[in-house]
């Protein structure tokens, strides 16, 4: 009874490694997704494991078959032991590339088994400089002639970073096919950037805005970022510097969602419009960079990654809080950021949960970060420009507002010199005629005393108003102060001035104020000047206008005074 219960137990278990084997990998099919399920696992529990009893344990059923395309262990995993039968139906050896598609993985070992004996292995890895690599590529590639029949592929890996692995077994035709949308795809994204960047920093330099060099900076930083974790960096930038290689993904990380919140701050001016909200980032900034720098001093590199890759989750809530914040406090320009944070958020969630092992590992996912990130650029990009049209409007109001009268809505005297200033130049330089013809509105001060200010600005308005239609399209009529109006006629002779200011005055005599219960006649006083020596100037002109106007009012008001053709 007890040996058939034995028998039992036996079979069961056979029965149960039988389900729980994988299925062989076929190196003359195209595997143009990754192996995973074709994979079986196991985690090194204390000591490391060497490859014979890595390979005991598989035959003994202690692996565990993968349930998954693209096999996924966190951050600060244990090492990790792979195993796949690959199988050869054919009776010619076949060129294979198994890739293990993550970039910043520490120590791989690589072990080729065939009929329980060890045909070939490599070792790869950041630890090791990227010119010792047996294939030149982003990722951990190496190329195996599989015989005909089976082989066993032993890999063993180590490393404190994401421990996310895509294993792929192409011929080398599919793997550079595959890899060739990936390549082009990254230099677009990188162009992209690059430009934006140089976009940014020119304007910076000729507008000297901060905002768009703190842009630029904070551009830079992801392209520094999204290059170390795609592998790019690595060749490129620093190829020996394996201690930094290491490193540089928490570190850039860091200085990459820093420099974000900076600009944001500043391009949403939060510092002045929500002080405690800028506080608390400000803050929160310090105290993460005072830990991060804590963590590469103390060698930590696995808190270093956590501590890194749980801002960014923080960096995103606060991003798209800014950005509601801002727009609901009435900046408008924080649409687009508003849009681009919550764009960002969404795919730095899915890019940093499929890093992490929280949902299941794909391309896709891996590069919903950079799909995310060129929305967010396009937009914080208009969202720039946006905000300098409105300030360029808003620049372009005052200086208007600066040139107009608030209550008349006529040129003030600031735009009457500015106005005036080159056409006094060719006037002069060319020996044209010139006049001025000063004008006062006669006993304003009994009509606010009488009728109050309110009227008093009423009647200005009025008589500004025909100032304004009456006046020549080539004249300058401005209020030059008070009760006064100037008005500059160029090209203009003291007889034509004079005529013209008489047709204002009769017409300003005729004017009523009609809607107060006695009705208000309007009359003005008008001197008028003319520009008949080299010599003079435009403010001596006005002088001259000035002490014909008063003569105006003292023979009696209601009357063009002009000195030099003996009137008044």
């Amino acid at each position: 009874m007890r040996n058939l219960f034995k028998l039992l137990i036996i079979f069961i278990s056979v029965l149960w490694g039988q389900q729980a084997s994988a299925e062989s990998v076929d190196v003359l099919s195209q595997n143009s997704q990754p192996i995973g399920k074709k994979i079986q696992y196991l985690k090194e529990g204390g000591n490391p494991l060497s490859l014979d009893r890595a390979m005991q344990l598989a035959g003994a059923g202690e692996f565990t078959t993968s349930q998954k395309t693209s096999l996924s262990f966190g951050i600060g995993s244990a090492p990790v032991w792979l195993y796949f039968e690959a199988s050869n139906a054919s009776t010619a050896t076949v060129l294979q590339r198994l890739s293990i598609e993550t970039s910043w993985l520490d120590k791989l070992s690589v072990y080729f088994v065939r009929e329980g004996e060890l045909v070939k292995q490599r070792f790869a890895g950041d630890t090791i400089a990227f010119s010792e690599r047996e294939i030149n590529n982003l990722f951990f590639v190496f190329e195996h002639d599989f015989k005909p029949g089976n082989t066993d592929v032993y890999i063993r890996i180590e490393t404190p970073d994401p421990m996310v692995l895509p294993v792929y077994l192409n011929s080398p035709d599919e793997f550079s096919s595959r890899h060739s949308f990936m390549d082009l795809s990254y230099g677009f994204l990188y162009g992209a950037i690059l430009s934006l960047l140089a976009y940014n920093l020119m304007l910076f330099f000729s507008l000297k805005i901060k905002h768009y060099l703190l842009y630029a900076v904070y551009l830079f930083f992801f392209m520094l970022v999204n290059m170390s974790y795609s592998g790019h960096a690595y060749p490129w930038i620093w190829p020996d510097s394996v201690v930094w290689q290491q490193w540089s993904n928490p570190v850039l990380m860091m200085l990459f969602l820093v420099s974000g919140l900076i600009f944001a701050t500043h391009f949403l001016n939060t510092k002045f419009r929500f002080p405690r909200l800028h506080k608390t980032v400000s803050y929160t900034c310090i105290v993460y960079v005072l830990f991060e720098i804590l963590s590469v001093i103390a060698n930590l590199q696995v808190a270093a990654l956590i501590l890194s890759f749980a801002f960014v989750f923080l960096f995103s809530i606060t991003m798209v809080l800014l950005g509601a914040v801002s727009f609901y406090g009435g900046n408008q320009s924080a649409k687009y950021f508003l849009i681009a944070s919550v764009s960002h958020v969404v795919a730095t969630s899915i890019t940093a949960m499929a890093v992490w092992g929280i949902i299941p590992y794909s391309t896709l996912a891996y590069r919903a970060i950079d799909i995310g990130m060129m929305i967010d650029v396009v937009l914080l990009a208009i969202a720039l420009a946006d905000q300098f049209r409105i300030s360029q409007e808003a620049r372009l109001t005052a200086e208007k507002l600066a040139r107009i009268d608030p209550l008349t809505g006529i040129n003030n005297r600031r735009a009457f010199y500015e106005y005036i200033k080159p056409i006094w130049s060719i006037a002069e330089r060319k020996n044209y005629p010139m006049s001025v013809v000063m004008i006062d509105v006669d006993k304003f001060k009994v009509i606010n005393d009488n009728y109050g200010h309110a009227v008093g600005d009423k009647a200005l308005i009025k008589i500004a108003k025909i100032l304004e239609s009456d006046a020549r399209s080539g004249d300058i009529l401005a209020r030059w102060g008070g009760e006064e109006f100037i008005l500059f006629l160029p090209d203009t002779d003291m007889n034509e001035a004079v005529s013209i200011a008489n047709r204002f005055r009769e017409k300003i005599s005729k004017t009523q104020m009609t809607d107060l219960t006695n009705p208000l006649n309007l009359t003005v006083s008008i001197g008028v000047s003319y520009h008949d020596s080299a010599t003079m100037t435009l403010d001596e002109l006005i002088k001259v206008a000035d002490d014909c106007l008063y003569r105006a009012k003292s023979k009696g008001r209601d009357m063009v005074c002009a000195e030099s053709l003996g009137i008044c």
